[in-house]
């Protein structure tokens, strides 16, 4: 009897036509999941860069700001320190006098005609008065730090200086006194060289005695010189706001010409080689350029304008240092692209042996060749887990490892075989295991990715991780057990809270330069905010609602910086138009704030905090439940740091009498805010915050 044949039968139809068109198929997969994942990766790096760039210029024009606020704020101080003279009724009266003789003023106080005698009567007295008004000017220049001053007519011409003669002005020097006396406001001159270093001129107008500056002419002006190297030098130096590479410069435009402002050279100017295109408001726009000075430097660099000027306050951040994130950033995204793409062509290598076999044999042939790859692949993807940071762990339902990494192992000092077979609780300890395993069931039962951020103390150091768990699927698609990655964000972390200090000093300086301008305001900001913070506590806010009520009560006094001094300053009450100009600061506030990133919350907060609940408020009249309620606490907060103040027109109030004006205002203010604001004054940080307002 024939003996039947068990050997199975080889296919013949495994390869041919059919199968190129199938490996075909394999190949225009691979080569649309390469584009695909290339593609992504370019849009995520293009993402970030632009995200980095933003929050750059963001960053710049908020030091070059501050910057241009101080540089304003000095040339306010320099031409008011000329009104202790000019302001004096003797200076009015000699310069009125000296505006009201016609002709050469030579003819009188020059000094052969003095010598001579041939002065008319009225030339005769005032030349009489001449030593004493150039001792007057020169005691004036000396105390105040001047190095020279002169009084000057209507027309430039001066007759007095504190040197003892008229040396000659220039005629650009006549052009600003003129320009002075013109428009009746302080002018400034460019920075120009002397032997002495750097100096500037500054203009201030005078008038006559009885005249009211608003409305009458000047009839001359003081022109005062002060050396401003030093000055200079202490603008421009780094704040504690500024980071590594960046730096701040200051630029003149001369003749047409931009020029760097560099004092500790003996040039004193230094030529700006940069391409310099300025925007329609005048401000150098934020770009990727070659430094103001600096050639062989690439910057990035924003430049703002000092309104009424030729000066521009420059600050650049080196391009290196910029970009240093970008570029890592960079190199690991594609990094990882090409980790996906080469798993795209293990695949496609696996399904091309699959599907070129001929043969039963040589298919078994085959798909031992491609164990043997796909176990060389386990290893090589084992070599990236243990030579990666983030630590990869995998549980199963019980809660114990059946994998983990080298640098899981490496952190918690084990072994990786010792670590087999453990849970957490052994590893880590009861409450901390506890924590890190209160998301598993989750993960089992809704069969989706939960990411949780935690403490955990590795070797007596605390490091925060953000961990994400993915369930881990059998070949039947159950639940098998949780794929643990953690990744340690405390540096992350860190920067992040350094950042938010950073960001509360730049608050904090911006509301010390809101109050410096009105002398009264000095430390109104601070109690607010401290107050407002404690009062949230007491009714129970969220810390997300609490953090929002702070940083407004630190920018609420920021529109002020655009209301005129003298209003804010003014002793007794406002009037009516005064009242609606200084009712503009909020406008100004929120214009300044709405493109910044800053929470909607806090622009409501700021802009509302003047309205008063039966609608009697500004700027918009808005009633109880229109009004927010953190504009409703700084509203009732605001009015009772005010009111236990002093003013110049009356005294502080105790607080218990303000508890009680505010609590007798129901119809204005939020009964419960007031109630909060009583119970917080009695605490010991009320009471703390109460005795630092002292």
């Amino acid at each position: 009897m024939a003996r039947k044949n068990n050997t199975p039968e080889v296919p013949k139809n495994l390869g041919g036509a059919k199968q190129g068109v199938k490996i075909g198929v394999v190949m225009a997969f691979v080569l649309v999941i390469s584009v695909g994942i290339l593609f992504l990766a370019n849009k995520s790096i293009s993402d970030r860069r632009s995200e980095a760039l933003n929050n750059q210029e963001k960053r710049l024009g908020l030091l070059a700001h501050g910057r241009v606020e101080m540089v304003k704020e000095w040339l306010r101080n320099l031409s008011h320190q000329g009104d202790r003279l000019i302001k004096s009724d003797l200076f009015r009266l000699y310069a009125s006098e000296v505006d009201s003789i016609e002709g050469d003023l030579a003819a009188i106080f020059g000094a052969v005609a003095m010598e001579e005698g041939e002065i008319e009567e009225d030339g005769a007295e005032l030349a009489a008065q001449l030593p004493m008004m150039q001792n007057m000017l020169r005691e004036f220049s000396t105390y105040s730090g001047f190095t020279n001053a002169r009084i000057l007519n209507r027309e430039g011409e001066a007759y007095i200086a504190t040197d003892g003669h008229l040396p000659p002005m220039s005629d650009n020097q006549l052009d600003l006194a003129q320009e002075s006396v013109k428009t009746k406001k302080p002018v400034y001159s460019p920075f120009r060289k002397t032997p002495q270093g750097l100096a500037l001129d500054v203009y201030v107008p005078i008038f006559s005695p009885d005249a009211r500056e608003d409305m009458a002419d000047a009839i001359g002006a003081l022109m005062m010189t002060r050396q401003v190297a030093g000055k200079i030098t202490d603008l421009m130096d780094n704040s504690s706001l500024s980071a590594k590479g960046e730096r701040t410069r200051f630029m003149q435009r001369t003749a047409g010409k931009f020029f760097e402002v560099t004092p500790w050279t003996s040039e004193g100017f230094t030529a700006v080689t940069a391409q310099i295109a300025l925007s329609q408001e005048g401000n150098l726009p934020f770009g990727d350029r070659t430094s103001l000075s600096e050639d062989d430097r690439e910057v990035y660099s924003l430049g703002v304008v000092i309104p009424g000027s030729d000066w521009w306050v420059v600050q650049e951040s080196d391009y290196d240092k910029a970009m240093k994130p970008i570029e890592a950033y960079t190199r690991t995204v594609y990094i990882v692209a090409g980790l996906g793409i080469l798993t795209a062509l293990l695949i496609a290598g696996l399904a091309w042996w699959v599907l070129t076999g001929v043969q039963s044999q040589r298919i078994a042939a085959e798909f031992k060749l491609l164990a043997n790859q796909i176990d060389d692949q386990k290893r090589f993807i084992d070599s990236i887990n243990a030579n990666i940071d983030e630590f990869i762990t995998l549980k199963d339902m019980e809660g114990k490892y059946t994998y983990v990494n080298d640098a899981f192992a490496e952190a918690v000092g084990r072994d990786k075989s010792e670590l087999i077979g453990m849970d957490a609780a052994a590893v880590f300890g009861f409450d901390t295991a506890k924590r890190l395993s209160a998301e598993d069931e989750t993960v089992h039962r809704e069969n989706r990715k939960v990411t949780i951020s935690e403490p955990v103390f590795l070797l007596s150091q605390r490091h925060q991780f953000q961990i994400s768990k993915s369930p881990y699927h059998g070949v039947d698609g159950t639940c098998e057990g949780v794929v643990e990655v953690y990744r340690d964000v405390t540096e992350f972390i860190a920067v992040q809270e350094k950042n938010k200090k950073l960001i509360q000093r730049a608050m904090e300086a911006l509301g010390s330069t809101i109050e410096a301008a009105d002398p009264y305001l000095g430390g109104h900001t601070k109690l607010l905010a401290g107050l407002s913070v404690e009062v949230a506590r007491i009714m129970h806010l969220s810390e997300g609602d609490i953090a929002e009520i702070e940083t407004a009560a630190n920018l609420s006094q920021i529109g002020k910086m655009f209301v005129p001094n003298e209003i804010l300053t003014k002793p007794g009450r406002l009037t009516d138009e005064e009242m609606a100009a200084m009712e503009e600061h909020v406008e100004h506030a929120y214009r300044i704030l709405k493109d910044i990133d800053i929470s909607e919350g806090v622009l409501q907060a700021i802009y509302q905090m003047n309205e008063r609940i039966d609608g009697s408020g500004y700027p918009k009249n808005l009633k109880y439940d229109e009004i927010v309620l953190a504009a409703r606490i700084l509203s009732a907060l605001n009015v009772f740091c005010a009111m236990i103040r002093p003013r110049s027109y009356r005294g502080a109030k105790e607080p218990q009498q303000a508890l009680d004006i505010l609590a007798s205002e129901s119809t204005k203010f939020d009964s419960a805010v007031v109630d909060a604001l009583a119970s917080v004054v009695k605490t010991p940080s009320g009471e703390k915050l109460l005795q630092e307002k002292a």
